[in-house]
């Protein structure tokens, strides 16, 4: 199996390439650089989404010959007047299904949000460098590695998101409406 994935952070690529082991076994994971257009700080799920599938769908063109295209969007969306992170998987197939699932999601602290809402930052990575003195912090283990004491990682919740919308690949029988729509 050739999977195509949509970036070459090294957190994704090791949260990706440990849940295509899980369900398929030994598969050639192939990372590429994929640009999306939307903001560096994907605020709301939709969006967040959105730019996981655009990173899904270029991997899948550009490097070609893939069983499976993968994009991986970390972003915040509100909810009950909290900004979460979620990450987000998306995952197209060289039949034309496509899929997506969320990781656990994490409360970012005020003070981090009120930094990305008033611009004084464009992005997460650039609030986590000034309040913390962590650089490409998105690359070595994610915010929540330093919330939680390493006890979860990026590469974690990207392992948990790939899952999550690998399921209705890996039970397409069960699935199969919604995969052809």
């Amino acid at each position: 199996m050739r999977v195509c994935l949509g970036t070459r952070n090294p957190s994704k690529i090791s949260g990706v390439s440990r849940a295509i082991s899980a369900v398929f076994g030994k598969a050639d994971v192939v990372p590429v650089e994929t640009r999306t257009r939307i903001p560096p700080q994907p605020m709301g799920l939709s969006v967040v989404i959105e730019g996981a599938r655009r990173r899904a769908i270029a991997a899948f063109r550009e490097v070609g010959e893939c069983d499976i295209g993968i994009g991986i969007e970390a972003g915040l969306y509100l909810l009950k007047d909290r900004v979460f992170d979620v990450q987000v998987a998306y995952v197209v197939t060289a039949d034309g299904s496509e899929s997506f699932g969320l990781s656990p999601s994490f409360i970012v602290p005020d003070s981090f949000v009120k930094s990305l809402v008033l611009g004084e930052t464009r992005e997460l990575d650039e609030v986590v460098y000034r309040e913390l003195g962590v650089s490409d912090v998105g690359s070595c283990g994610g915010l929540i590695k330093m919330l939680t004491n390493s006890v979860v990682t990026r590469e974690d919740l990207t392992y948990y998101a790939t899952l999550m919308a690998l399921v209705p690949l890996i039970n397409r029988e069960r699935y199969l409406a919604e995969l052809e729509r």
